[in-house]
């Protein structure tokens, strides 16, 4: 390779989406080097052992330089081959099995890592195409390589699910590298693949096929024990042992587990009384966002569109939000707000959001239990209303605002939910994310944050009137695309706060405000310290105290000790009496 490391791109990529599609890997002459020996054998396995020169172009892809450079960043070095290479087509491979991988239960031997800095995927799948094709037969799941909840059945069997499955588009040569934690499989396709799996250099997933590995080789002694005993001093690398047996036990009596599936047992159970849908949780936590269906009746939506005609005069056009970008450019963002405070009747479709029983039930569950809404503001885009630039990710992790999954919990502080008065389609524009993002690990590339490159990560969220749709503000990465429909967007943002975090700032950050004469004659210093709950987003008004030659002074410097964005440019503790 030409470079020294993986791009930010890349890493954004596989770490986000659990794979990276390498375009144009392989010449033309490699892939008909590979079809030709296929052709010769007339095999579908057995490669690496086929006699002659057949077997060479599969033994020149275990060391192929780019597999090599990417699985040295990716799974790290001192990687090998898991099992034998396979040859997948429609002719090997039941098309329509359950989708296999998925990070619950967790995997150690195959799942992903990241800290301090540094990735670790231990268990890699590398597929070459060997043909051109509209849409390959190979099946994933974007994201499921970070999963925290069970694989719903309709997702893993493919009858119903909910529009998570991604079949990628190769042609002949390229690459595909795959996270062995994300969900995937193979569906109906008309395309040749070859498989190869590798694991990071201390895994034990599986033997080889030399003759070696079928005995296992034991002291006498062994004989003596009972076959738990035996089972616990294993040698790793065996048939016979590899996977490596669990013994089972209930604290009084051990037995081997035949399975020799993980067995892990948790002290937690899927509560059937928690009111929680399986299924949602899992779109939620899989992608940081969420679509209610059908929630507003026509009576109810035709009632909030009469509304927002009554007061079109109220409309005021804010700024361009595209941020430099060329494919979201456009006029400035209309919005019509003050929806709550609109004379009866019109304001009661508007405050029929306030509270709504299917709303805060998803609230409390996502993590922003307690939460306060932030006022209610439509969204009144018409044909040329530039996009909003992409904005927000889980890196840097905010606490007020990004995503955590703990024990069977989600925790997401800051949730947006917008209510669809009409139809949004793809031809539309209107609300785009990136699924997986409120996990993500790496900066967001700028193509992202300006949709100009996208690499194929952007989502745009289709949904119908009296939809309600939900996401992580602050964790999930998320913009609009320019509105490009004739007919208006209509929607209702109300922004949501947990009891724990604030997001608005108001009245009571003020010192003086908050404490009274508690504070009167105090240095910028000690005020900064005195203030009440206050975000740094928009309000840039929040000191930082910062030790300078061991003397502690208020900062207002953007990049401050631990913060990033910008700050006022002198004291604003308390105003000029």
């Amino acid at each position: 390779m030409d470079r020294e490391a993986m791009t930010n791109e890349e890493n954004y990529c596989f770490d986000v989406a659990g794979y990276l599609h390498v375009p144009g890997t392989l010449t033309r002459v490699e892939v008909d080097r590979l079809n030709g020996a296929i052709a010769e054998v007339g095999q579908n396995e057995g490669m690496l052992a086929w006699p002659g020169a057949a077997r060479e172009p599969f033994r020149d892809l275990l060391v192929h330089p780019a597999l090599v450079w990417y699985l040295n960043q990716i799974v790290g070095q001192g990687f090998i081959l898991d099992r034998p290479p396979q040859i997948w087509s429609d002719e090997t491979c039941a098309a329509g099995a359950p989708l296999q991988g998925g990070n619950e239960p967790r995997d150690p031997g195959i799942a992903y890592y990241y800290q301090n800095g540094r990735r670790f995927s231990e268990g890699v799948r590398v597929l070459w195409a060997l043909e051109d094709a509209a849409e390959s037969g190979f099946a994933l799941v974007p994201c499921s390589h970070k999963g925290c909840v069970p694989t719903p059945d309709g997702v893993a069997t493919g009858t119903a699910d909910m529009g998570l499955t991604y079949r990628s588009q190769l042609k002949a040569g390229d690459m595909l590298i795959v996270a062995l934690a994300t969900l995937q499989g193979m569906r109906s396709w008309r395309q040749r693949l070859l498989s190869y799996e590798f694991v990071g250099r201390g895994v034990i997933r599986s033997a080889g096929t030399g003759d070696r590995v079928q005995q296992e080789l034991r002291p006498d002694w062994h004989a003596e024990l009972a076959e738990e005993q035996r089972a616990s001093l294993y040698t790793p690398g065996y048939a016979a042992t590899t996977p490596p047996p669990a013994i089972v036990t209930d604290g009084k009596t051990a037995a081997v587990d035949p399975s020799r599936e993980i067995f892990h047992p948790s002290f937690m159970k899927v509560d059937p009384d928690s009111g929680i849908d399986h299924e949602e949780f899992y779109f939620w936590d899989l992608n940081g966002y969420l679509v209610l269906r059908g929630v507003m009746d026509e009576e109810w939506l035709q009632a909030a569109n009469e509304a927002v005609d009554r007061f079109e005069d109220r409309v005021e056009v804010g700024a361009e939000l595209a941020r430099g970008s060329q494919s979201l450019a456009g006029t400035g963002r209309p919005l019509l707000g003050g929806l709550l405070e609109l004379p009866a009747p019109y304001c009661e479709p508007f405050r029929k959001m306030v509270a709504h029983p299917a709303v805060e039930h998803r609230l409390n569950w996502m993590g922003a239990s307690g939460g306060r809404m932030g006022g209610a503001t439509g969204f009144v885009a018409v044909k040329g209303t530039s996009g909003h630039a992409l904005h927000d990710a889980n890196e840097p992790l905010n606490p007020g605002r990004g995503y955590i999954y703990q024990n069977g919990r989600s925790y997401c502080e800051a949730v947006t939910v917008t209510w669809q008065l009409r139809d949004v389609t793809a031809a539309d524009g209107g609300f785009a994310c990136v699924p997986g993002s409120h996990k993500a690990y790496y900066k967001m590339p700028p193509g992202i944050r300006t949709c100009d490159d996208d690499m194929g990560l952007v989502r745009h969220v289709e949904m119908r009137a009296g939809d309600v749709l939900f996401f992580g503000d602050g964790g999930t990465t998320h913009g609009a695309l320019a509105w490009k429909s004739e007919v208006p967007r209509r929607g209702i943002l109300i922004k949501y706060s947990s009891k724990n975090f604030n997001r608005s700032g108001g009245e009571m950050a003020h010192p003086e405000n908050r404490w009274g004469a508690e504070v009167e004659g105090m240095s910028d210093a000690q005020l900064a310290v005195m203030r009440g709950p206050d975000r740094d987003v928009f309000q840039n008004n929040v000191p930082r105290l910062d030790v300078v030659d061991g003397a502690v002074a208020v900062s207002y410097e953007r990049n401050g000790s631990l913060y990033s964005k910008e700050a006022p440019t002198g004291p604003v503790a308390r105003e000029d009496k």
